[in-house]
């Protein structure tokens, strides 16, 4: 567990020099601009998260250019610490993200003297984050069986699979279900809360246990 919390700080490390304060202000400047236009969290919250994905990359941009793959097989560190370390790093990327883009549209409708609310930003916050975590599910193991500079363009192709998928279930539900029967069904999960959430959970941890074996697999396979 030291090890995996060591790789993690690593992987911060190594990304800390592009964590600069310029870019941080322009970030918050724009989330501040969408929230005095809206009067509302939500496409704050959305764009501060995906500001923060653009850094669960950077340890794999940064390894590959100088060769720090090489050097983990010369600290004799595992690849499955490797592996799991930069998934644990992206999940906190993710959680610190959600967690401040929170606090900072909590704090400007405050002095805004507008109300902040707190379900629907809390609700929000939530689904962007599962959100990233799946499509990120998917980035992660391209990123272990390329490198950066080959699957740099391949791995955003999921937000646009992500945008497909919606418009195709979305039409595909308007036409083959009646929107009574569509109301039914969610309202069914609605009304069983606690299977929903749990229904949830099973799923999403397949997810990652399947994105971390694929990765695992891949980057066994690369010579380093």
């Amino acid at each position: 567990m030291n090890k995996m919390l060591s790789f993690v700080r690593l992987d911060y490390i190594t990304v800390k020099p592009y964590l600069t304060l310029k870019n941080l202000l322009i970030f918050l400047v724009v989330a501040l601009i969408m929230i005095t236009s809206s009067g509302s969290s939500v496409s704050a919250i959305a764009m501060l998260m995906v500001y923060a994905t653009l850094y669960v990359s950077y340890p794999f941009a940064v390894g590959e250019k100088n060769g720090i793959d090489a050097l983990y097989v010369t600290l004799s560190i595992k690849r499955s610490t490797v592996v799991l370390g930069r998934y644990l790093f992206a999940l906190t990327v993710d959680v610190f993200a959600g967690l401040l883009a929170y606090a900072f549209s909590f704090v400007v409708l405050t002095v805004m003297q507008k109300d902040f609310n707190v379900l629907e930003s809390g609700v929000v916050m939530l689904v962007m984050l599962l959100l990233y975590i799946i499509i990120q599910a998917v980035q992660l193991p391209i990123y272990f069986k390329l490198g950066y500079a080959k699957a740099k363009l391949l791995a955003y192709m999921p937000f646009v699979g992500l945008f497909v998928i919606t418009l195709a279930v979305t039409n595909l539900l308007k036409d083959s279900f009646s929107l009574p029967q569509i109301m039914s069904f969610f309202g069914w999960f609605a009304a069983n809360p606690l299977v929903a959430v749990l229904l949830g959970l099973l799923i999403l941890v397949g997810i990652i246990v399947i994105s971390y074996r694929t990765s695992l697999r891949f980057y066994n396979k690369r010579d380093f």
